[in-house]
């Protein structure tokens, strides 16, 4: 049997574990940005599109970099708050993640990796004690 304590600490270990994900995969966005706008040199970058697309082009879709950036970090920030929402950013987040990805796969494939343990974060959530619904306050 597992006691109300236990439960209650896997539920903060597992609050914090997936806000720092966000938050985390968030800030490595920025990454993408700086290196596509030519503000920083990331030597293990090209900062080139993996479809064809024109420069700029590529530097204003670039700016959903930025945009992940953000809706992921308000994901992460809305799990450490106990916020039911934080679920919707998540998913949105991840949709904007990949098709930037997608994108830029030559540079970024690997952040497929985060962005599904966000999502089986998203569906785990209930378990893991963080879904936050009304009703719930671990």
């Amino acid at each position: 049997m597992v006691t109300t304590e236990t439960r209650r600490s896997t539920a903060t270990l597992a609050r914090w574990v997936v806000g720092m994900l966000l938050i985390g995969h968030g800030l490595i966005h920025i990454l993408g940005l700086l290196e596509i706008w030519g503000i920083a040199d990331i030597e293990e970058l090209t900062g080139q599109p993996s479809i064809g697309i024109d420069q700029t082009a590529a530097d204003i879709i670039a700016t959903g970099w930025l945009t992940a950036f953000a809706i992921l970090a308000i994901a992460g920030i809305g799990v450490l708050a106990r916020k039911a929402w934080w679920r919707t950013w998540a998913i949105v987040g991840v949709v904007l993640s990949q098709t930037m990805i997608v994108i830029w796969w030559a540079d970024a494939a690997t952040g497929t990796i985060p962005n599904l343990l966000v999502v089986a974060s998203v569906f785990l959530s209930r378990r893991l004690g963080i879904d936050y619904t009304q009703g719930s306050r671990t």
